[in-house]
């Protein structure tokens, strides 16, 4: 890759972090929230992307950010006030310009006329508000007295205590023209600093029979008095520094700047223009807005630069493929660790034995390396949480449904890996939440609840996991439709006993879908199975609970990390496997007057009077033909997230351990009831289990073959 390639990619790096600025700043403003902080915020994050597009030539990228710049320059001026319907107008053109990055990144292009259409609506929020009809042209400067104006040093006088005085020097070439910058607002931002003074310089003006229309002939000199610091000033002309002449000088003692006013009027002007620029004050251009950030992420936020100019924390750009090897050496670290352990087990080493006690401190100090490397991948899940507005927008607009959207949790902190693969599940249920739950304004209304309905997601650590609720406040499951399609599709048999819970799960069913007609939304009855695949496909699980009439609730409860596990090594024939601690609630061994048998092979186990489904896992996975005598084996009570607790039969317990996670399904193949695998200090290979699946895999077995209703069973047993 040449150094153009990583700069290019850099570049799209940032557009990414870019672009959340500017949907949160929106977002924040569509709620009332337009204060210069949030406004300045969203103007310097597009002007960021339009700088950058400038210097890759993106034209059609940096002709719409300049009209977006402008509008967003327009409202930071106070010239355009920003309600719901010019919020909406600003959304939509967000929209358009992440698709444009995306475009120039290599996705499908933008529509033209889509383009146009955002563009006039931002041109005619412009022409109404300020009174001006070319988006290009408003600076906020109509009605000023335009006076030649000479500037110096002297004027700092009384400047900020600590303040750096710096003389630049500004020349413009043609390009920063052509890629639609303007001199204008960075000699704004330089002057929002500190206090300063600028002259312009027409020395390099020609007669007008020698002008070029798109040539540069002007320059500026800035005298600034600022505590920022010279990175600052700097920072300002980072996306221009090749389209011009930039010299930035520390000044130790007062120097005269002498201003150099042409005859022309419309030189006298710009310098009036600049001149009334000084009186703004420098929090209107403060350009890093304050957000409420949790201590996990305070600390792993990067601050760009103190109010003394000096950086409090810093941080480094690394490709993620190197994270990934350091991690892999780590989890091989770790095996290692427990194969070396094992083996002086093996040799007779006496517990409290100068080695035992050196394998003790490896062990302690593997585990600190491991968490800090998990740290490294660690990111909030706010990445994840900034797409879903958009998509709920275009989700009710489609459907014709009025839905807000409200995050919980944005800064809980997940392994990076589950971040990317969380888009997809999110996006079905979000979808699945207002198409079959949110009802229509004026079915709400008619049930006494507000036009607008709510969709509601929220992510909170919970038990060394981390759960993410998406719920919505419609109409809820209708269980006895569900039943009917599913009875109908042949999913279940007519004569089945099912449950609420269990009734709810059938929409994760391949094939289910209550749309009779398929719509672009939904229909085909792939959705929520394949919620269900992706979250299985991370080692989590998901649950529902729905109330009819009042509105359903989706919990995801997915592993903090893909790469290690602490579990259960457990014996189920000649095979070890692994039961994710996470999910045990406690072990017992079974006595004979509490084991019940029904159905064919199927048995029941009385735990402190209540009846539990006992699964025999050897049995469930195909080590062995026909039931062990429970007795003889040791029983671990796991629980699912909705509370539903089971019983899981073993032949014998070997301990607790961390092992390290590796894909079975990458590796081998999908095997129904297993999560995933991991390597054993003896070099042999145990199966992770998915306990939910495994459970929820038997119970349906049980159904779908027409053998007795569990919960028939044990009602007659109590």
């Amino acid at each position: 890759m040449s150094a153009m390639d990583d700069i290019r990619q850099t570049f799209f790096e940032e557009c990414a972090e870019q672009m959340t600025e500017v949907e949160t700043g929106l977002l924040a403003m569509e709620a009332g929230a337009a204060d210069a902080d949030t406004v300045n915020a969203v103007f310097r994050a597009v002007h960021s992307i339009k700088g950058g597009a400038g210097a890759f030539n993106f034209t059609e990228l940096v002709a719409f950010a300049h009209v977006f710049e402008t509008t967003l320059d327009a409202v930071r001026a106070g010239r355009l006030t920003v309600g719901a319907e010019q919020a909406a107008v600003l959304l939509r053109a967000a929209d358009v310009l992440a698709d444009l990055v995306a475009a120039a990144h290599g996705g499908a292009g933008v529509d033209a006329e889509r383009r146009e259409a955002s563009s006039g609506e931002l041109a005619k929020l412009l022409g109404e508000e300020g009174g001006v009809a070319d988006a290009g042209e408003g600076d906020g400067m109509e009605g000023l007295d335009f006076t030649p104006v000479a500037v110096s040093f002297e004027d700092l006088a009384g400047g900020p205590a600590g303040a750096q005085d710096f003389r630049i020097v500004f020349r413009p070439h043609a390009g920063l023209y052509a890629k639609a910058n303007e001199a204008l607002r960075l000699i704004r931002e330089c002057l929002a600093l500190g206090e300063g003074s600028v002259a312009c310089d027409t020395g390099a003006v020609p007669t007008l029979d020698a002008l070029d229309p798109e040539g540069a002939y002007l320059s500026w000199t800035i005298v600034l008095s600022t505590t920022a610091g010279e990175a600052a000033v700097r920072e300002i002309f980072e996306f221009v520094e090749l389209d011009c002449d930039l010299t930035i000088e520390t000044v130790s003692a007062p120097s005269t700047a002498e201003a150099q006013p042409g005859g022309d009027a419309d030189i006298a002007a710009l310098l009036a223009r600049m001149q009334a620029e000084i009186a703004q004050p420098a929090a209107e251009m403060d350009a890093t807005p304050p957000q409420p950030v949790p201590p996990e992420a305070e600390r792993r936020k990067t601050t760009r630069r103190a109010e003394d100019g000096v950086a409090t924390a810093s941080s480094i750009r690394v490709e993620l493929e190197r994270v990934d090897r350091l991690i892999d050496l780590v989890g091989e670290l770790v095996i290692h660790q427990v194969m070396l352990a094992q083996r002086a087990a093996q040799a007779g080493l006496a517990a409290r034995s100068e080695v035992a006690v050196g394998f003790d401190e490896l062990e302690q100090l593997t585990r600190e390396i491991q968490d800090s490397v998990m740290a490294i991948r660690a990111q909030p899940v706010k990445s994840v949480f900034q797409k879903l507005p958009r998509l709920v927008r275009e989700v009710a607009g489609v459907t014709g449904k009025s839905v807000g959207l409200v995050t919980e949790g944005e800064y809980t902190e997940v392994d990076k890996t589950v971040i990317e693969r969380l888009s997809d599940p999110l996006t079905h249920m979000i979808r699945n939440a207002i198409d079959h739950g949110i009802e229509t304004p004026d079915r709400r209304i008619a049930a006494g609840k507000p036009a607008e309905g709510t969709i509601r997601v929220a992510a909170m650590h919970r038990s060394g996991r981390i759960v993410i609720e998406v719920s919505d406040d419609g109409a809820g499951i209708d269980r006895p439709v569900v039943r009917d399609i599913a009875v109908g599709k042949g999913l279940i048999p007519a004569g089945a006993q099912l449950s609420d819970d269990e009734t709810d799960n059938l929409i994760f069913l391949p094939g289910f879908s209550t749309k009779e007609a398929v719509s672009e939304l939904s229909g085909r009855g792939v959705g929520m199975d394949v919620v269900k695949r992706s979250i299985q496909a991370l080692g989590g699980r998901v649950s529902i609970s729905s109330q009819p009439g009042k509105g359903s609730v989706f919990t995801m409860s997915l592993p903090l990390t893909l790469a290690v596990l602490d579990g259960m090594v457990v014996t189920a024939g000649d095979s070890a496997l692994v039961v994710p601690i996470t999910a045990i609630v406690e072990t017992l061994k079974p006595r004979r007057g509490d084991v019940s048998s029904f159905g064919r092979d199927n048995a029941l186990i009385n735990v402190r009077d209540s009846f539990l489904p006992l699964i025999d896992v050897a049995c469930e996975l195909g080590y062995r033909a026909t039931p062990t005598d429970p007795v003889l084996g040791v029983v671990v009570l796991v629980e699912s997230d909705n509370g539903q607790r089971s019983a899981l039969l073993f032949d014998a317990i070997q301990g607790q351990r961390q092992v390290v996670i590796k894909s079975l399904e990458a590796n081998y193949g999908r095997v129904p009831g297993v999560a995933a695998a991991t390597i054993m200090g003896d070099g042999r290979v145990a199966l992770i289990l998915d306990v939910d699946m495994l459970t929820a895999q038997s119970r349906f077995e049980q159904i779908a073959s027409g053998q007795p209703a569990f919960n028939s069973f044990v009602q007659a047993a109590e």
